[in-house]
């Protein structure tokens, strides 16, 4: 069973995955991603993205990972 901290860490890092897959569509491709506008979108300062990613690399592996 997890955690209070866990849960929420889990939520916040499904809440980046969902707003950087909203942000993309056919005239936006995961290159034009914006972390800041992620981070925005997510409801999280921009700081705060790398408590859950490395980078937007791993947070593009993390969406491939998971549209499976």
């Amino acid at each position: 069973m997890m955690g209070v901290r866990a849960q929420q860490k889990e939520k916040t890092r499904r809440s980046l995955v969902e707003a950087a897959f909203s942000q993309l569509s056919a005239e936006r491709s995961f290159a034009s991603l914006s972390l800041r506008e992620v981070a925005r979108e997510a409801g999280i300062a921009p700081t705060s993205f790398y408590r859950h990613f490395r980078d937007v690399d791993e947070l593009g592996l993390t969406m491939v990972d998971e549209s499976v």
